[in-house]
């Protein structure tokens, strides 16, 4: 049965990774950024442009991740049909289904998370943390959740050896804390409310509570509150990457499933029923979330265009299909966010035209459209002397 939902899951991921232009943070990696994810995508973009195949990793990695998590799930939870009810609302979770359509490091981490979590059990986890300290400075989140829970456990030598793990990565990767202090601890909160969709992300706050305060704590406990709590306490003084904690967070679900059943099986069959009632209201509002996630175009019909959450990836994907339609191989692109966005379609720049998200004098306004009847207005002109914007290198 886990293999059908596989390939249900595969046809749904591979539907929402060829529907979508490619996106600002996604020609960011394949252009810009010089780390591990920019030299495989990038890789892949010159050998089969087009974005299938660029998103083609992080397609075969979550489907990879849901395998793992199930692993891990058997390991955590009594029975293997708990284990299945984790995993499908592991894969059901918006953070895991739209990081599965979009390159982002995020599958990946998760997948190491999820390696790590099966190595821990046997005590091979060592070389593996060895090696992810070198990988990406996420990890710090994992080496400071272990070395919390080593200390838990009463393993003073082996929190001392995750300590020193997290001590390197601060010193290979730094800690930024530069800027003026500015809280966004609301935004950080809304976006773990959007990753795990409302209602889940209400018991998952609570089951983590909940344990923290009555229940013995595992490694899972602590990987995923730390994460949730590093995220909230950073984020009082400076916007952070959310990828860096999301993939922490998620595994998590383990922790909610596990108190969900504790509850509900404690209870007399009689007394059940609200228990039933309150989990198919939440299944019902992520497969809710999860189709507007896949099926985000009809959004368009009751969101302004700026709005939605997506208009980017359209609005790159129908400008470059204009100006290849109107044999335009080339553009002085005044946004440098969407000048890598064409550059992914070959689109690249020029003295003129001139292309610009703002208007500008004597210049010709085209619509291009995005879905759901919208469009968005792209100003273009040939003049040879336009004035640039202050603001001019600074992604919309």
């Amino acid at each position: 049965m886990i293999f059908a939902y596989l390939l249900l899951y595969a046809c749904i991921l591979v539907y929402g990774a060829s529907k979508l232009g490619i996106g600002v943070q996604e020609a960011t990696v394949v252009f810009a950024k010089h780390d591990w994810l920019h030299h495989l995508t990038f890789w892949l973009y010159n050998r089969y442009p087009s974005e299938l195949v660029v998103r083609l990793p992080v397609i075969l990695v979550t489907l990879f991740n849901i395998v793992l998590f199930w692993f891990v799930a058997k390991n955590y939870l009594k029975k293997p049909k708990d284990a299945l009810l984790a995993t499908l609302i592991f894969s059901l979770l918006p953070a895991v289904l739209g990081s599965g359509v979009v390159v982002s490091k995020a599958p990946f981490i998760l997948f190491f998370i999820l390696s790590f979590l099966l190595l821990y059990q046997k005590g091979l986890d060592l070389p593996l943390a060895f090696a992810l300290l070198f990988l990406d400075k996420a990890f710090a989140v994992l080496f400071v959740a272990v070395a919390l829970y080593e200390i838990y456990a009463k393993k003073y030598k082996k929190a001392i050896v995750y300590g020193l793990f997290f001590a390197l990565s601060l010193w290979l990767y730094g800690f930024e804390v530069g800027g003026r202090p500015k809280n966004y601890f609301l935004d950080t909160f809304a976006i773990l409310s959007a990753i795990f969709s409302p209602l889940v992300f209400l018991y998952y706050f609570y089951s983590l509570y909940r344990v923290g305060l009555k229940e013995p704590k595992d490694i899972i406990w602590f990987v995923s509150a730390t994460a949730f709590l590093f995220a909230l306490i950073l984020s009082f003084r400076q916007r952070i990457h959310i990828v860096d904690f999301a993939p922490f967070a998620v595994v998590g679900v383990v922790v909610m499933v596990r108190v969900f059943l504790r509850s509900f099986r404690v209870r007399l069959p009689k007394y059940r029923k609200k228990f039933q009632i309150a989990f198919w209201i939440v299944i019902l509002s992520l497969v809710l979330n999860d189709l507007a996630l896949m099926f985000n175009g009809f959004l368009f019909d009751f969101l302004p265009p700026k709005s939605h959450f997506a208009y980017r990836y359209y609005l790159a994907k129908n400008l470059a299909k204009k100006l290849q339609d109107l044999k335009i191989s080339c553009a002085d692109i005044k946004e440098r966010s969407l000048a890598r966005q064409l550059r992914f379609y070959h689109i690249g720049t020029c003295a003129t035209p001139v292309l610009s998200l703002r208007p500008l004098s004597n210049a010709i306004e085209w619509k291009i459209p995005l879905a759901g009847g919208k469009s968005l207005s792209v100003y273009v002109t040939y003049g040879n002397k336009i004035p640039r914007f202050r603001a001019f290198a600074s992604p919309l």
